[in-house]
């Protein structure tokens, strides 16, 4: 799959994909800018991605109260990507990834807001411990943070998660900014890796699943 990028200025506009021969994704599929009115599909789509993500299941243990919890989780954790244009979907609702820009922050206190009653109560104490060591490895200067990627499991494999990393991360060289995850799921460091993200620390406390800090200096 080849990236035929052209950024405007700002650098939020949508691109297109060209592909080579045999390649799954089309010239069609485009990454755009999402909006707020994104946010109950892009809520469904992060569910099916996130539905077999061992972290975020350690939080959500119950699958009824799994799938409750996802209509508020993009809003209270993410809403200030669509404020800031940093929120992007490629093609119809097949991959997202909503990035907070430099200086934008998200309230991320394990618990607070509409997902309180939805998190296992069991696990709130090691969560505020994790989320307390994996703070010190973010960077204290303007940075890009990804807040989640996602791609609808039944199009994975297709270049649309590499798509998107490739997207917000041309904007990141261009601004000379570092660009800022923390992987739950150690089946994804190879995607971040070939993206030039490098692992910080693998955290763990309690019964937790392992977390991930991972950095990306810009090119």
């Amino acid at each position: 799959m080849g990236l035929n990028v052209s950024l405007a200025k700002g650098g939020l506009k949508a691109i297109v994909l060209t592909h080579t021969p045999g390649a799954d994704m089309g010239a069609s599929d485009q990454i755009r800018t999402a909006t707020r009115a994104d946010e109950r599909p892009i809520s469904a789509l992060v569910g099916l991605a996130f539905a077999t993500d061992p972290y975020v299941r350690w939080l959500l243990p119950d699958p009824y109260n799994y799938l409750r919890s996802n209509e508020n989780y993009v809003r209270q954790f993410s809403g200030p990507a669509f404020d800031n244009g940093s929120a992007f979907v490629i093609g119809n609702m097949c991959g997202v990834a909503l990035w907070l820009g430099p200086g934008v922050t998200a309230d991320i206190r394990p618990g607070v807001g509409a997902n309180n009653e939805f998190i296992d109560p069991a696990v709130l104490d090691d969560l505020a411990r994790l989320i307390e060591e994996s703070s010190a490895y973010r960077p204290t200067e303007p940075h890009w943070y990804l807040k989640f990627i996602a791609v609808d499991p039944v199009k994975r494999g297709r270049g649309y998660g590499a798509a998107l990393m490739a997207h917000a991360l041309k904007i990141s060289d261009r601004d000379q900014r570092p660009a800022y995850l923390e992987s739950t799921n150690p089946a994804n460091l190879s995607l971040y890796q070939r993206h030039g993200f490098e692992i910080l620390a693998e955290l763990q406390v309690g019964r937790s699943p392992a977390r991930y800090p991972m950095l990306r200096r810009p090119r």
